[in-house]
């Protein structure tokens, strides 16, 4: 039995740091998009332009 609360510990462990992992990435790239678009000029319409 110590052996299988020793792997359900190790695989929870790996599952949150894949999460975390997961999490640090797409706050990045809403990071990176938000600087984009703060930055970028408005001189071109992309979607719903009229």
């Amino acid at each position: 039995m110590g052996n299988t609360v020793q792997a359900d510990a190790k695989f929870l462990r790996r599952v949150l740091l894949g999460l975390v992992l997961l999490t640090l990435v797409t706050g990045g790239m809403a990071g990176l998009a938000t600087v984009q678009a703060m930055t970028e000029t408005p001189d071109h319409c992309v979607l719903l332009c009229q």
